[in-house]
């Protein structure tokens, strides 16, 4: 174990102060790269102090070969955030932050964890994410626990400078194309019939998942993934008993779940998709499997899910371009989430169903789905307190 610092805090493992010149002290006498015909040498010279701690930094990384093993440098506390925190995440989003520490270690290359400033990030923000709010507000959440496990589990600085930076720049602008139900019944159309003119394998299970999915309001993930034990029927059969949905991205947040109510339209929905499991012969857990390839059984891949939504949708578009007519907007499948709590709000649904169903925390957060907005309708008989003004004609 080695042992604690009495002086030189702060500065990377091996590195002292010497007669105003930073020193290298390796465990055993090293050639230095920069200078290969010196040979081995006990104490190597990195720089002056004048030339600043970067400079320090970036001969030590010369000297490592790879800055990554320079403690106490930007992209060594990533390469620690990734190897102790990132076991806590679910694989997707372990995934999406080891993408991120990469971008935050290759820009903060020359820079050790004390020396990154509020107005460093800042500059980096705009400088590569001006355009880009979300992944901008990512990146800075991520920076910020980033920060925190450098202060408390490294011990290398006291302050956060993701703390006092001003984020009210970057608005991230939700999305307000709305599907219109013409365009999803001819998706639906096209995902049965290829473009070789027959019926596709999986076209009649597709569909049921499109249903479901504008029935329920749930994500993707959520309505592919959906087991036969998550349906729970009433006494008197599916109708009035309910599917119990517990939306993968609230899981390990909020916790939040929701129990859709099984009306007549979902019961004839998992009917549907359990006739095509016998006809298809398929035994599966899940309600919606795939019934062709190697995947059979088993859940549509969200890759698959999304690839046979497009292919269906570029039929489509190509059907109304012949026909001599515009298809619209090129909608996703996760527009079928706003879209039925759109036609809901427009029903006269109150707000906080909809919120429940969406299992939104946040009512604002329930607002970005509905994209319309719906007129209050006032239906009071105001009279004219001065007399009737018909007598006046």
């Amino acid at each position: 174990m080695n042992r604690t610092r009495k002086t030189n805090r702060g500065l990377p493992r091996r590195v002292y102060v010497n007669h105003g010149a930073y020193f290298f002290v390796p465990s055993e006498p090293t050639i230095d790269p920069r200078k290969k015909k010196a040979g081995p040498k006990k104490w190597i010279k990195l720089c002056t102090v004048d030339d600043g701690e970067a400079a320090m930094l970036a001969a030590l990384a010369t000297i490592l070969g790879n800055p990554v093993n320079a403690e106490g440098t930007m992209p060594w506390c990533c390469s620690e955030f990734k190897s102790r925190m990132l076991r806590e995440y679910t694989p997707k989003t372990a995934g999406v932050y080891s993408s991120y520490l990469e971008t935050i270690a290759e820009v903060f290359a020359e820079f050790h964890a004390t020396q990154v400033t509020t107005k460093d990030w800042a500059d980096f923000l705009r400088a590569k994410y001006a355009d880009k709010a979300n992944t901008a507000k990512k990146l800075t959440a991520l920076a910020g626990k980033l920060f925190r496990f450098i202060i408390g589990d490294l011990g290398l600085r006291q302050d956060n400078p993701i703390d006092q930076l001003d984020m009210s720049g970057y608005r991230t602008r939700a999305r307000t194309v709305l599907a219109g139900h013409e365009q999803v019944a001819a998706i639906r159309e096209a995902a049965l019939v290829g473009s070789h003119g027959k019926q596709t394998p999986n076209g009649p299970m597709f569909v049921c998942l499109v249903d479901m999915a504008y029935l329920c309001w749930q994500r993707a993930q959520d309505i592919r993934t959906l087991q036969e034990s998550q349906i729970h029927p009433s006494p008197a059969g599916l109708v009035g008993g309910h599917v119990a949905f517990i939306p993968s991205k609230t899981k390990l947040t909020s916790g939040m779940a929701v129990d859709v109510t099984i009306t007549p339209a979902i019961a004839r929905v998992i009917e549907r998709a359990r006739a095509e499991k016998r006809r298809r012969q398929v035994v599966s857990s899940y309600l919606f499997p795939a019934t062709t390839n190697k995947n059979v059984g088993h859940p549509f891949l969200k890759g698959s899910l999304v690839e046979m939504w497009e292919r269906a949708r570029d039929r489509a578009v190509e059907k109304a371009k012949a026909e001599g007519r515009e298809f619209g907007p090129l909608i996703t499948f996760r527009d079928l989430r706003a879209l039925g709590a759109t036609d809901a709000a427009a029903s006269g649904e109150e707000h906080a169903e909809i919120q429940k169903r969406l299992a939104h925390t946040s009512g604002k957060t329930t607002n970005i789905y509905i994209k319309r907005v719906i007129p209050k309708v006032s239906a009071l008989d105001t009279q004219l307190p001065w007399g009737n003004d018909a007598a006046e004609e």
